[in-house]
C-alpha cells in the first residue's frame, strides 16, 4: 500500500510541480513531516487560483491516469472549495481545497519545500501555520486526533516554533486552553 501511496500522490506533486502551480500540502502529510509518523490515507493539498492552468492540471492528470472533474475543478478555482483527484489504477485519492480565507491564503504564500520521497520535492505549509490550521480543525471538528498531531509537532519541533505568536492565535481562536494542555503535556 505505501508503495502505491507513494505512486499515486507522487504523479500529483510532478504534475504540481510541471505546470508552475502554488501549493502546499498540509494534513497529515505535512504531520509527518514534522512530527512523528503516523499513518495517513490521502493527501491533502491547498492550492491557488493565481496563475492555475486549468487546461494543463487536466490534461497531464488524465495522461497520467486520474480521474479529474473537470466541473468541480472550475468550481473549486472560481468560487474557492473542494476538489479531489483519484488515481484509477490504485484508487488513491488526493484532496484539494482552493482557500478565499486570507490566513490560509498565505499560507500557501510561506510554504516551505522539503522532500516529499527520494526523487522528489514539494511544497509545505510551514510547522507554525499547520499548528493553525490543526488548532482550527479542532475547533470545527471537536476532534482530538488534531490535537495529538499538534502535540506530536511541538515535541519534534519543539525549539523552531513561533510559541508567542501561537498563543496568540490559539487565544483569538477561542482555543487558548486546548494549546495550553498541549504545551503542559508536551512540556
Amino acid at each position: 500500500m505505501e508503495y502505491e501511496q507513494n505512486q499515486a500522490f507522487g504523479g500529483v506533486i510532478d504534475v504540481l510541480e510541471a505546470i508552475g502551480a502554488h501549493y502546499v500540502i498540509w494534513g497529515g502529510m505535512a504531520v509527518v513531516v514534522y512530527g512523528e509518523p503516523r499513518f495517513t490515507q490521502d493527501l491533502d493539498i491547498l492550492l491557488s487560483s493565481s496563475g492555475f492552468s486549468i487546461k494543463n492540471f487536466m490534461k497531464r492528470l488524465t495522461e497520467s491516469n486520474y480521474h479529474v472533474d473537470e466541473i468541480a475543478v472550475n468550481g473549486a478555482l472560481s468560487g474557492g472549495g473542494f476538489f479531489n483527484v483519484i488515481h484509477l489504477h490504485y484508487a488513491i485519492k488526493v484532496d484539494f481545497y482552493v482557500p478565499l480565507e486570507p490566513h490560509l491564503q498565505s499560507m500557501i504564500k510561506s510554504g516551505v519545500t522539503f522532500p516529499f520521497d527520494p526523487i522528489r520535492k514539494a511544497k509545505y505549509v510551514t510547522a507554525n501555520d499547520l499548528i493553525k490550521a490543526k488548532l482550527i480543525a479542532f475547533k470545527d471538528s471537536g476532534s482530538t486526533r488534531h490535537l495529538d498531531d499538534i502535540a506530536s509537532i511541538v515535541r519534534i519541533q519543539e525549539k523552531n516554533l513561533d510559541y508567542d505568536n501561537l498563543e496568540l492565535f490559539a487565544a483569538q481562536l477561542g482555543s487558548l486552553g486546548a494549546w495550553r494542555a498541549i504545551l503542559n503535556r508536551s512540556g
